[in-house]
């Protein structure tokens, strides 16, 4: 009988080793998604929730020849994790809410704000307004030619005779010339 190389060993025995692991992981993957199993532990695992779970430690074999492998399930625990997220979601939700109803009330009174100022603006425009009508009224009263009270002289200047006001009628005078 000829000897293999060793490359050729290797490679059948990791082809054996890779169908063993096929083999025993299918078996194992049944057995532990079996419908009828997992009932079987779900109500079993219920009656027993108050009495602690005899487990046995690892590297003994007392477990394996009764058929359990793996540890069960402990629905209180996972029941009271699952509250606890669903607890810290809730809390983070109503953080949200009590942020956007405060963000809210503050757009709120940021608007007021700017309403009562637009109207405080709009109050000082129209007076404004209403003071530059004024002097314009004013202004054109001036211009009109209506009495407005003393003239300013120098000082220096000497004193200037006062003119008569112009009659409304003009008078008219025969005209001398030459004929």
């Amino acid at each position: 009988m000829k000897k293999g190389g060793f490359w050729n060993d290797t490679f059948e025995k990791a082809l054996e080793a890779g169908q063993s692991m096929a083999k025993s992981g299918g078996k194992q993957l049944k057995q532990t998604f079996s419908p009828a199993q997992m009932l079987k532990n779900a109500f079993s695992a219920e009656g027993t929730a108050d009495l602690p779970a005899e487990v046995p430690p690892r590297g003994t074999k007392e477990g394996v020849g009764k058929g359990k492998q793996s540890t069960p399930l402990d629905f209180v625990k996972l029941q009271e994790k699952y509250q606890n997220q669903d607890k810290s979601k809730t809390d983070a939700l109503r953080n949200r809410l009590f942020q956007m109803v405060k963000s809210g009330d503050e757009k709120i009174m940021m608007e007021k704000k700017q309403k009562e100022e637009e109207k405080k603006r709009q109050e000082a425009y129209q007076e404004h307004e209403k003071k530059r009508k004024d002097a314009e009224k004013q202004r054109q009263a001036q211009m009109s030619g209506e009495p407005q009270g003393k003239e300013r002289q120098s000082i220096l200047a000497p004193k200037k005779k006062k003119k008569a006001p112009l009659p409304s009628v003009a008078e008219i005078k025969p005209s001398t010339g030459k004929q």
